[in-house]
């Protein structure tokens, strides 16, 4: 997975951003098709559903602005299972097929002149919403939605939001993959999520105000969650 990105990075010019230890809650959920192969879907069926605990994947979660083309890096500690979620389970389901309720950093990471920054989030548990499925691949694809993530420090402090600093409709997108590691993770895609940066101060001006920006993160689940579509 961090594979993946690791092109945007390059060209992102990834900087070390601290972030302290935090509880983050989160909201409900849309998203765009992202896969050639996936097919639309309206209903869906999850197995076997209930409580899960994740951890962090690759040690790593990153900002991206899009305006300055500049990457907020942190090194996160994987070791710690810093998300838990819920999902429902059955067949026939829509609406948001589960939920992100809190999301935490067991330990911080430290910048060269910017930190420590304390990440933090604010609104509803945040919903997984399913859009597409892609059976080649047992991939499905939807989108985060009720976003608000906030940074705080001496040296750097933004919010990160969709249609304001206040407003907790932030969207981003992102991938499940039924595979062995069992993956929630989203993406730095270009044209999707409406996060954008407010009320920025300081960060060395790898944030702007009103700047688009993408968050990366990737979560492996604690035991198997199997999602399909017709």
């Amino acid at each position: 997975m961090h594979a993946r990105i690791s092109t945007v990075m390059l060209a992102a010019g990834a900087l070390a951003l601290a972030v302290g230890t935090a509880t983050l809650a989160v909201g409900a959920s849309t998203l765009p098709a992202v896969a050639s192969a996936s097919t639309s879907a309206g209903t869906w069926t999850v197995t076997p559903g209930g409580q899960y605990r994740a951890q962090v994947r690759d040690n790593f979660w990153g900002i991206l602005d899009v305006g300055t083309n500049q990457e907020l890096h942190c090194t996160v500690n994987a070791s710690a299972w810093s998300m838990r979620l819920r999902f429902k389970k059955g067949t026939g389901l829509n609406g948001p097929i589960g939920w992100v309720r809190s999301l935490s950093f067991p330990k911080p990471c430290f910048p060269g002149g910017m930190g420590p920054v304390t990440l933090s989030a604010a609104g509803n548990p945040w919903g997984i919403n399913a859009l597409s499925y892609n059976s080649a691949g047992q991939v499905t694809s939807g989108r985060l939605t009720h976003v608000h993530l906030a940074l705080s420090g001496p040296h750097c402090s933004a919010v990160l939001d969709g249609s304001s600093a206040t407003a907790n409709d932030g969207t981003a997108p992102f991938e499940y993959n039924n595979g062995p590691a069992n993956t929630l993770q989203t993406a730095y895609s270009p044209g999707s999520g409406n996060l954008r940066a407010y009320q920025v101060s300081g960060c060395r001006q790898m944030l702007r105000s009103g700047d688009i920006v993408r968050v990366f993160f990737g979560y492996d689940l604690n035991r198997a969650l199997t999602v399909t579509s017709p």
